[in-house]
């Protein structure tokens, strides 16, 4: 059995352009790694997953995706944004919100339906018939699941790194550069040294660009992709309803979590899970 991992920052948008890097893993825990992170735009990304499923024979398919799948909301936040938000904003991060509204990311024509259409649609994490998976993950999220925020003397939780460099005021060279490593490390320590020596090599860049940085969301993505298929806990926020987000589980993220839709009066055991993720070996084949 094969199993195929990518992670995509999709950019949201048409017209603009996010990063795709995937892996292969083989049932004897081998890697075989597809090469650097690369810019890719919807189309491209739908290109490269399909022709990666078919030069290695992939009998599943794990997509981690940078970018809402599920939003049935015309206005506002969905209710998975709202209960996250305020963990991001503890620690001096802004959320954008999903909404239908925002035509050219989510409304009828938006790229991110035709992609999920090819891939079986927006995947229900706790479904275990789904040879191809495509889960929406938030490496924001993620960054403080793994405990790479930054100290912060009036913010006891820390802070998240500034590493865009689209943002130029708030934008800081060394977070740029922990980000990096911290991938790099993250992704060495699960077997794949190119992606982590890619990781090691951008941290060095003194003028990262946007581009560097949609390829760095697209390596944590993947990060989170490993984590997710060597079955280790995850950490499940949201509904398939409405929407949700797929992160490495946290006992001090889940904690926050929790509290948070206790503030909402949302039932916490419905709105915040542990999960790992089911195995596909018996399911059915059905990649496009």
């Amino acid at each position: 059995m094969t199993r195929l991992l990518v992670g995509f920052d999709s950019a949201w948008t048409r017209t603009k352009v996010g990063a795709i890097v995937g892996v292969v893993l083989h049932e004897d825990g081998r890697i075989t790694e597809l090469g650097p992170p690369r810019s890719a735009q919807f189309e491209d990304a739908a290109e490269i997953i399909g022709g990666w499923q078919t030069a290695h024979s992939a009998s599943s398919t794990l997509v981690l995706l940078d970018q809402p799948t599920i939003v049935v909301n015309d206005i506002g936040q969905r209710p998975v944004e709202h209960i996250v938000c305020q963990c991001v904003s503890r620690r001096r991060g802004g959320m954008q919100p999903a909404n239908r509204g925002r035509t050219d990311m989510f409304g009828p024509a938006a790229p991110v339906w035709e992609f999920l259409a090819g891939f079986g649609g927006a995947a229900d994490p706790f479904d275990d018939a789904q040879s191809t998976r495509v889960l929406e993950t938030y490496p924001v999220l993620a960054i403080i699941a793994l405990g790479w925020t930054l100290p912060d003397k009036e913010r006891p939780a820390g802070r998240l790194p500034k590493y865009n460099p689209a943002r130029r005021k708030t934008f800081a060279i060394s977070d740029w550069a922990h980000v990096c490593r911290t991938t790099s490390m993250r992704l060495a320590a699960e077997g794949a040294p190119e992606s982590a020596g890619w990781a090691e090599t951008a941290a060095a860049k003194t003028k990262p660009t946007k581009r560097d940085q949609d390829q760095l969301d697209a390596c944590i993505c993947l990060a989170s992709a490993f984590h997710l298929a060597k079955g280790r806990d995850a950490l499940f926020v949201g509904c398939c309803a409405t929407g949700y987000i797929v992160v490495p589980d946290s006992e001090m993220l889940r904690h926050e979590l929790v509290g948070r839709c206790v503030e909402l009066r949302r039932e916490p055991t419905s709105w915040v899970r542990v999960f790992r993720l089911p195995s596909v070996a018996n399911a059915v084949v059905h990649d496009t």
